[in-house]
């Protein structure tokens, strides 16, 4: 594990513990990193983690704060479908209807930032919560950025294979609502009514080097769509 994360990890559990409580103002910076032997550039990594997430804010010329009411946990699509879903108690199974390696052509190509006759993968899968079927997601991603994958990891979680696997992070995604409906197909593997409404996601998701790694497409149940962001004012500190 990256130093930055882990030492995000314990800073979220000495807060989680009440370690330090709501309100309380952090140590500086230059102790935290001295207790944790690493740079203040590492420290503010892990602390930028902490910000995003909602739990801590900074506030100019003052330093880091817990925030008093601690958010619940982020609904990120950053975590996967699995991890995320798995963080409120509630089971994942996965069903992949598609695996396969393809090139690219004009419109792959493009939703990639790829060239013409790139090896991608092409993975269609449903995913089930709690044995509901909820999700069908259609993804596209460079074989170069994302080697070595198997139908068993679509299987379980492509995700969990790119950051405990490849040691990859990931870093941000760009994401488009919209309103859908069900094709013929996608009726049968939701057990839905054809026509019937999907909230459509579409997503382009990049590693910490700023590599774009996949552009998906998951259609949702309407009534199992949740999404959760905090916003956050980007402060620059002295």
């Amino acid at each position: 594990m990256s130093k930055y994360k882990d030492i995000y990890q314990q800073l979220k559990a000495r807060i989680d513990s009440g370690q330090y409580c709501a309100s309380e103002k952090l140590p500086e910076g230059k102790k935290l990193a001295a207790e944790f032997e690493c740079s203040e550039i590492t420290l503010k990594k892990a602390m930028d983690i902490l910000v995003k997430e909602g739990i801590v804010v900074r506030k100019r010329g003052s330093g880091s704060f817990i925030k008093s009411t601690p958010p619940q946990q982020p609904d990120t699509h950053l975590q996967g479908t699995k991890l995320r879903y798995e963080g409120t108690g509630k089971t994942v199974t996965t069903k992949v209807m598609r695996f396969r390696i393809v090139e690219a052509d004009v419109n792959t190509a493009e939703l990639v930032c790829g060239q013409l006759g790139d090896h991608l993968y092409e993975i269609v899968r449903v995913r089930s919560v709690d044995d509901q079927p909820t999700i069908i997601e259609y993804t596209y991603m460079p074989v170069t950025v994302v080697p070595g994958l198997t139908l068993e990891q679509a299987e379980d979680s492509i995700y969990g294979y790119i950051t405990d696997t490849l040691k990859q992070g990931i870093h941000s995604a760009s994401l488009t609502i919209t309103i859908d409906h069900a094709d013929e197909q996608e009726s049968q593997w939701l057990a839905i009514s054809c026509g019937e409404h999907l909230v459509n996601v579409s997503q382009r998701a990049y590693l910490d080097n700023g590599q774009l790694f996949e552009h998906s497409v998951a259609k949702h149940t309407c009534e199992s769509f949740k999404l959760s962001t905090t916003y956050v004012k980007s402060v620059q500190l002295k």
